[in-house]
């Protein structure tokens, strides 16, 4: 018996799709463990920023 698994939606930059399996296959966002930690990383990193920008203020 063969299992079929949704995979990642994201594209690199040349148009490649990932092949990683998605975190939640039935999830609106169907994204792998590495870039949703990418997206993670990049939600933090935004949040710093707006601390510090108001911080400044």
């Amino acid at each position: 018996m063969t299992s079929s698994y949704v995979t990642c939606r994201v594209l690199s930059g040349r148009g490649v799709q990932c092949t990683a399996e998605a975190v939640d296959p039935n999830a609106e966002l169907k994204i792998c463990t590495r870039h949703l930690a990418e997206a993670i990383r990049l939600v933090e990193e935004a949040r710093e920023r707006g601390r510090r920008l108001r911080k400044a203020s």
